[in-house]
C-alpha cells in the first residue's frame, strides 16, 4: 500500500503520515532527535541524514559514536570495520566526542589509526567491550575522557606505563578481565588518575589486584565484586561515601590470611556480602555515619559463634547500630540434619549449637528492613527467630520479607530418608490459623509490609505469615502476600481463610491477581468491603 501526501490549506504537501496522524518524530526539536540518534549504531544514525534537510541538521546534534563489529556481517571484518570507523570519525559533527562505545572481537586490531584518533577525541564516556576473548588489550589511551568502562572476557589487559596520564578521569570500571604486567593497579591509579571518584572492579583477576592500597582524596565510590585474587585491601579516602565488597578474598580463605583496613570518616553506605577476610577494621570513627547497610548481610541463626559469617556480620551491625537507617539482611535457619552435617555428631551438634540472633545488637534507628529468610526441609523455628530479630528494630516503617525455603541438608547413605517433595507438605487449614500472644512483636510505627515467594504449602512460612498478621499495628497502611509457583486452589483457600481469622477491621483484603493478596487501610472516602 502506498501512502499519499495530503495537501495543507496553503497548497503545500504535508509530511507522510501513518495511522493516527502526521510525522510526529520530525516535529521534535533537533537536540532531542540528536539525543535519540545517539542510542543507535553510528552507521544507522548517519543514514537518517538522507531523509530530509531537517534530519541532516539533527545528525549534527548526535553526541555518541557507537561502533560495533556486529555491523560488519560479511567476510573481511577487520578491513571493513576499519573503513567504517574511519568514515564515521570523518563525518562526526563535533571535534570532541562526548560518548564512545566500541564493540570488537578477535578480527579487529585496536592498534589501527582510527582507534587512536577516536580515543584522542573522547571527552566524555568511553566504553570498550570485547565480544570474544582477545589475546591482548591495552587500556584505551583516552587521556581527556571523564569515564572509562572496559569489559573484556578471557582477555589480558595491560596497564600503561608511567607517562600516560588520565587527568580528567572520574570513573573507571573494569570487568571480566585479567590485569597483566607487573605494575600494581593501585600504583597506576595513584600516579595517573588523580581525580578518580568512582572505581568499579567486577570479576577482575591478576597479580595487580592482589594487594590494593588506595590513598586518595577524591575517591567517593569503591565497588569490588568477585575479585578473587584480592588478599589485602587498605583504603584511606577522606571523601569515600559508598563501599561495596562482594564475594572477594577467595585466595585469602584458602590460607593466605586476608586483611581489610578502611579509613573513611564520611562513609554513608556499606554493602558487604560473603567477603569476610581474617581481619576487618574500620578506623577514624568506623561506621558511625553509615545510613545504609546492605549485601545482604548473611547470618546463620543457629550454630557456633565462630562459624561462617556470624562474627563479621555482628561486627558490622554493632559498628553502625546507632546510625543505620536501611538494612538488608539474609537469615538462614538450618534444619536438624544440616546442623548435624556441619557440626558433627548429634550430641556435639546439640551441645555447641546456640541461637546466634542473641548476638545481634539493638538497631533503634532502622526504618527500612529487607529480610531474605531461608530454611531447610525440617524447618527449625523460623517464626521465633524472626520475632527475635524484629524485636531489635522497633522503629520500622517498611518491612519486606523474601521467603525462600530451600534444602540445606546433604542426604547421604542408603538408609537416609529422601527429602519430602516440595509442595506436598502442608496446607493452611482453618484450624491452623491463630496467633500466639507470646510471639507477637511490637512494631508501632510500621506502615508497609510485604512477603514474597510464598508457596502456600509450607508450615514454616504459614507460621511466619501468622506472626506478621498477629503483630500488625494500627499504623499499618498496606500489606501484600505474593505467592510463587503456588496452585490456584491453594491460594484460593488461603484467600478465604485469612480475612476470617485476621479481619483487621480498619481495612480490607483484596485479590489483586491470582497470586497476590493485599490488605489496604480504608480511608473515610473508601467503602469498607472485602473483594473475594
Amino acid at each position: 500500500m502506498t501512502m499519499k501526501r495530503r495537501k495543507a490549506s496553503d497548497g503545500t504537501a504535508e509530511p507522510c503520515s501513518g495511522v493516527g496522524g502526521g510525522d510526529r518524530l520530525s516535529g521534535l526539536p533537533d537536540e532531542l532527535i540528536g539525543r535519540i540518534l545517539s542510542f543507535l549504531p553510528t552507521p544507522q544514525a548517519a543514514l537518517t541524514a538522507q531523509l530530509s534537510r531537517q534530519w541532516r541538521r539533527a545528525w549534527a546534534h548526535v553526541s555518541a559514536l557507537n561502533l560495533s563489529v556486529r555491523d560488519c556481517v560479511r567476510r573481511g571484518k577487520g578491513p571493513r570495520f576499519c573503513a567504517l570507523a574511519t568514515a564515521a570519525l570523518a563525518r562526526f559533527p563535533t571535534p570532541g566526542i562526548p560518548a564512545i562505545s566500541v564493540e570488537v572481537d578477535h578480527h579487529i586490531y585496536l592498534v589501527d589509526e582510527w582507534y587512536g584518533r577516536a580515543m584522542a577525541r573522547a571527552v566524555g564516556s568511553v566504553r570498550v567491550a570485547s565480544l570474544r576473548g582477545l589475546s591482548f588489550l591495552r587500556l584505551p589511551p583516552c587521556t581527556h575522557a571523564e569515564a572509562l568502562d572496559v569489559t573484556a572476557p578471557r582477555t589480558t589487559l595491560a596497564l600503561p606505563e608511567a607517562g600516560l596520564a588520565f587527568g580528567r578521569l572520574a570513573e573507571l570500571s573494569l570487568a571480566l578481565l585479567q590485569l597483566g604486567g607487573a605494575r600494581p593497579l593501585d600504583e597506576f591509579l595513584a600516579s595517573c588518575c588523580p581525580r578518580l571518584r568512582t572505581l568499579r572492579l567486577r570479576r577482575v583477576r591478576g597479580h595487580s589486584v592482589r594487594r590494593l592500597a588506595l590513598r586518595t582524596g577524591a575517591l567517593e565510590v569503591l565497588d569490588l565484586d568477585t575479585v578473587d585474587d584480592l588478599v589485602t585491601l587498605d583504603v584511606v579516602a577522606a571523601k569515600l561515601r559508598c563501599l561495596s565488597v562482594r564475594s572477594c578474598f577467595r585466595l585469602a580463605r584458602d590460607g593466605d590470611g586476608g586483611e581489610v583496613t578502611v579509613s573513611a570518616p564520611r562513609i554513608e553506605a556499606v554493602c558487604w556480602y560473603r567477603s569476610y577476610p581474617e581481619q576487618l577494621t574500620f578506623r577514624d570513627g568506623g561506621l558511625a555515619h553509615v545510613r545504609l547497610l546492605a549485601g545482604p548481610l548473611k547470618l546463620l541463626t543457629l550454630g557456633r559463634w565462630d562459624q561462617f559469617d556470624a562474627p563479621y556480620t555482628t561486627q558490622l551491625l554493632r559498628s553502625c547500630a546507632l546510625a543505620v537507617d536501611q538494612l538488608d539482611m539474609e537469615l538462614v535457619v538450618p534444619d536438624e540434619m544440616a546442623l548435624l552435617n556441619w557440626l558433627g555428631a548429634p550430641a556435639e551438634a546439640r551441645a555447641t549449637c546456640e541461637d546466634l540472633i542473641g548476638h545481634v545488637p539493638a538497631l533503634p534507628c532502622v526504618r527500612v528492613l529487607s529480610l531474605k529468610i531461608r530454611w531447610g526441609f525440617g524447618g527449625g523455628g523460623v517464626a521465633p527467630r524472626l520475632a527475635s530479630f524484629l524485636s531489635r528494630t522497633p522503629s520500622l516503617t517498611r518491612l519486606r520479607i523474601d521467603a525462600s525455603p530451600y534444602c540445606l541438608t546433604v542426604y547421604e547413605g542408603e538408609e537416609a530418608a529422601p527429602p519430602p517433595p516440595r509442595g506436598k507438605q502442608h496446607q493452611w487449614k482453618r484450624s491452623d490459623v491463630g496467633a500466639d500472644e507470646q510471639s507477637r512483636v511490637r512494631l508501632d510505627g510500621l506502615r508497609e509490609m510485604s512477603v514474597d515467594g510464598l508457596k502456600g504449602t509450607d508450615s514454616e512460612e504459614h507460621r511466619l505469615v501468622q506472626l506478621l498478621l498477629a503483630s500488625a499495628p494500627p499504623s499499618l497502611e498496606r500489606m501484600s502476600l505474593t505467592f510463587r509457583d503456588a496452585a490456584a486452589s491453594i491460594v484460593d483457600e488461603i484467600a478465604a481463610e485469612i480475612p476470617v481469622h485476621f479481619p483487621m477491621a480498619t481495612g480490607r483484603w483484596d485479590r489483586c491477581t491470582t497470586s497476590v493478596l493485599t490488605w489496604t487501610r480504608v480511608t473515610t472516602a473508601q467503602p469498607e468491603h472485602q473483594l473475594f
